[in-house]
């Protein structure tokens, strides 16, 4: 994005990155820009306030913009793209659930898990018991993890507490470490409709009183603190009505709608998705190819986790299908204690390549722009573009094409957050 060079003015910088070997913006559109990735050989970026102010080759950048008094930072040969945008995490709870992980892989199915109070229902049991300090010492210490790994914007989700006092603390939480600097961009979703929480499973009118309680109570309490409401519509949890009385009360009360989907059989979830315009619609294992059309009509972005399907030895569902099918695709780890236990989108970025059937440029955009879609930020964030904020990273190599082929290593050299270089502790 090069100015006039007739004008008198160049743009202010504040902070600029050189020496890159290959900036890949994400933003094909962009002079200069290459490829379906928009790759900028020998490429530059300026920015002011934590905002991207300039992109383009590095010999244009002087010309371009105003540098005196901007930090510099020196790529040194890295390839540089942007953040990864995580948009389906779990990653405020308390508890483990290794042994958990070591019986299913022993042969016990995780609908027995479940039946024996396990699975959720154990991470539940810990999270209520675990103080507001507590849980955000261990949700600190995973988004670390994240930034670390390369992602700059993280959605995460309640579900852990199923009561109002434990919710709440979660929230409060997640507000909590999205003021608090040099983390990744945290965005809350409230997922009260979970599973059914133990107190709520000994009569059979329990399930409509519960339900009752997330419409009732707590969907009023926390308009305003969470973006989105999700629902884990799936055997097991909840119905395709029971999700439909949530989502369209937490419509009318200004939240977004996400939906659990499809994940381990035909919930009918993903057909609800698009009748509500949903953002999205996530796993979709098992969705029909009619669905995925209703999905694609109605702009819902499939997102898919294929560390769910590493974790519980499941088949992986195709990104190809979705392509096909012309629906928007993002990818995100599905950190959570049971089913996914992994903050690092360069492994979910192999795992689409390798048992997915998406291609690494495919994959790529669906970590960062299906990503940023998929939260309804793409305007904000999943590409490096002038009035975006500055979110990426440096990779420890001069080609992006090693990710998904040298895999299971931190292949991230740096991380910037809104301008900032990251810094692990």
């Amino acid at each position: 994005m090069r100015p006039d060079a007739s004008s008198p003015h160049r743009p202010p910088a504040d902070w600029a990155l050189t020496g890159v070997s290959r900036l890949v913006t994400m933003a094909p559109h962009l002079p200069g820009a290459v490829g379906t990735l928009g790759v900028i050989a020998h490429g530059a970026l300026a920015a002011r306030a934590g905002r991207i102010l300039w992109v383009g080759p590095e010999a244009a950048l002087t010309e371009a913009v105003d540098l005196a008094g901007a930090t510099r930072l020196e790529a040194g040969g890295c390839a540089v793209l942007p953040g990864f945008v995580d948009s389906h995490t779990h990653f405020v709870f308390a508890g483990d659930r290794a042994e958990e992980f070591h019986l299913r892989h022993a042969g016990v199915s995780y609908e027995e898990l479940a039946r024996q109070g396990r699975g959720i229902l154990s991470t539940v049991r810990a999270t209520r018991a675990a103080s507001e300090e507590e849980l955000r010492a261990l949700a600190r210490v995973r988004l670390r993890g994240f930034a670390t790994h390369g992602t700059t914007t993280v959605e995460g989700k309640t579900g852990y507490g199923l009561d109002v006092a434990s919710e709440t603390r979660c929230l409060a939480v997640m507000g909590e470490l999205a003021r608090e600097p040099g983390l990744p961009t945290i965005i809350p979703t409230f997922l009260g409709a979970h599973t059914l929480p133990p107190e709520y499973r000994a009569d059979p009118r329990d399930r409509e009183r519960y339900v009752d309680l997330v419409i009732e109570e707590m969907l009023p309490a926390f308009a305003g603190q969470a973006r989105f409401c999700d629902v884990f519509c799936e055997r097991g949890a909840f119905t395709v009505e029971e999700a439909r009385r949530i989502l369209e009360r937490a419509r009318t009360l200004g939240y977004a709608l996400k939906l659990h989907a499809n994940q381990l059989g035909p919930s009918g979830g993903a057909r609800l998705a698009a009748e509500l315009g949903a953002t999205s619609a996530d796993h979709l294992d098992f969705a029909t190819d009619a669905e995925l059309d209703l999905l694609r009509e109605a702009g819902v972005v499939g997102t898919l986790l294929p560390g769910c399907s590493f974790t519980l030895s499941a088949p992986y569902p195709s990104g190809r299908r979705l392509r096909d099918r012309g629906v928007r695709v993002a990818l995100a780890t599905d950190f959570n204690p049971g089913t996914s236990y992994c903050e690092n989108m360069q492994l979910i970025v192999a795992l689409a390549v390798s048992a997915m059937g998406m291609t690494l440029e495919e994959a790529l955009i669906a970590a960062t722009r299906g990503g940023a879609r998929a939260l309804d930020l793409e305007r904000e964030i999943g590409s490096l573009e002038p009035g975006k904020r500055c979110d990426l990273v440096l990779l420890d190599t001069p080609d992006e094409r090693a990710l998904a082929y040298h895999f299971g290593v931190n292949l991230v050299a740096r991380t910037i957050l809104g301008g900032q270089v990251y810094t692990a502790l």
